[in-house]
């Protein structure tokens, strides 16, 4: 009983000095130099797990897909038969990285690193898998046909990872009409969410709107709805009144609104309906629901003047607008004007024979007679005393008169007035006297 006891404790003695010695003699045991960061990739790119350990030596790495319990490498070792899946290593087996190509939804979730120790260690890393932004043409709208002054809803539904934002627009960059609230129209360039309600559609209201998911992962998306708002024809005549002349040619209006699209017609006054021929050419331009109607009537004839009806009609009613087109007489030739042409004479100052000098010469060349009273008397008088200086033998002094009118304007045509009145009776008399004394002699 005793050589057994004894036995037993030789055999664990020798257990924990062999267990000494191997712990001696054994290094450093592996350890994780820092967790696995995190990792972000788009669906279908490629992500890449970073596992660094320290003091490695002959243990083993593996990597687990936590949630599925799925071994994936055991070492550089790929288990699953999937080539998307490749381990490398660098830094002297320092660095361990799973590599996984063409990523999947599914590929979202954590990953472990493990290193096949006594007990067993490990470290996790989470991989996110984000998903660019798409629409699902199933639960959204597609093209929408109301009438005028109803409700519209409208839905964008998106998908993605994260969940997309949703925005509304008008494809013409003009306000989106969200209806009457209150008294008051409301009105916004941009709408967020995922439906777009409308409470009343008007005619201006028709057009393509999109709708734009996005969520930070590229390419955003975006879906194009075409709103359609069907009215009755409204025509509008500019002139209901048109003049021409014989055998011209005129161009005749109507602009009209409808939708859906109408047809349209020209009707003359006696029930014809015109057509496109070498009399008449119809025309239409044409900008979403406006339509520009206008007939050309050519080489015009007594026959062509009267009513003209312009008919649009749909499914929801039909309008009709009137132009009278009335003979005018046809415009005459008017000459052209010639550019009437001044001529200025210079005035000379000086003496009253260099102004008398001048004056046949203004009226040969056509000049208005002087403007004022003055120039007529002082060019009267001057006359008058050369007369009297003939009669007498004696020289006449211009330049006392002039000085004195000169300086007393005024006076001295009122003076030269009264010396023409008196020469005009004087000189006969003289002459008579003359002649009484001749023949008495």
């Amino acid at each position: 009983m005793s050589k057994m006891v004894f036995g037993r404790y030789a055999l664990i003695g020798l257990c924990i000095v062999l267990t000494a010695l191997t712990s001696a003699q054994s290094p450093k045991r592996p350890s994780f130099a820092e967790p696995i960061p995190n990792a972000t990739a788009a669906v279908g790119r490629e992500a890449v797990l970073q596992c660094t350990i320290d003091n490695l030596d002959t243990y083993k790495v593996a990597w687990i897909k936590v949630d599925t319990e799925t071994l994936l490498s055991y070492h550089t070792h790929v288990i699953p038969r999937d080539n998307r899946l490749k381990v490398t290593n660098s830094n002297s087996d320092r660095q361990w990285f799973l590599h996984i190509k063409n990523l999947d939804v599914s590929d979202r979730g954590f990953y472990m690193c493990q290193i096949n120790t006594e007990p067993m260690i490990s470290e996790k890393g989470y991989l996110d898998v984000t998903v660019p932004p798409s629409i699902v043409e199933e639960d959204t709208s597609t093209d929408i046909t109301v009438d005028e002054r109803s409700k519209v809803s409208m839905r964008c539904k998106a998908a993605g990872y994260p969940k997309p934002r949703v925005i509304w627009r008008r494809e013409d960059g003009k306000e989106i009409n969200l209806g009457p609230m209150g008294a008051q129209k409301s009105s916004v360039l941009r709408m967020e969410g995922e439906f777009l309600n409308m409470t009343q559609v008007t005619r201006e209201d028709m057009g393509a709107y999109l709708c734009i998911a996005s969520n930070g992962i590229p390419p955003s998306v975006s879906k194009r709805i075409l709103l359609h708002v069907n009215f009755q024809p409204k025509i509008r005549v500019l002139n209901q009144m048109v003049g021409a002349a014989l055998s011209s040619d005129v161009v005749l209006g109507c602009r009209l609104e409808a939708s859906p699209r109408p047809l349209t017609s020209w009707i003359r006054n006696d029930g014809v309906i015109l057509l496109n021929n070498k009399k008449y050419e119809l025309t239409e331009e044409a900008d979403s629901y406006r339509i520009n109607m206008q007939l050309k009537i050519k080489n015009l004839e007594e026959k062509d003047f009267g009513h003209y009806k312009c008919v649009a009609k749909n499914t929801l009613g039909d309008k009709e607008g009137f132009v009278r087109l009335i003979e005018i007489s046809p415009p005459t030739s008017i000459p052209h004007s010639t550019q009437s042409q001044e001529f200025y004479v210079p005035v000379h100052k000086g003496s009253s024979d260099v102004s008398k000098n001048d004056s046949p010469m203004k009226k040969g060349y056509g000049i208005p007679a002087p403007n004022s009273l003055r120039d007529e008397s002082q060019s009267l008088s001057s006359e008058e005393k050369q007369l009297s200086s003939s009669k007498d033998g004696s020289i006449l002094d211009t330049d006392t008169p002039k000085r004195k009118q000169n300086q007393h304007p005024t006076q001295g045509s009122q003076t030269d007035s009264s010396g023409l009145c008196q020469s005009r009776f004087s000189i006969p008399v003289q002459l008579a006297f003359l002649l009484a004394v001749l023949l008495f002699d």
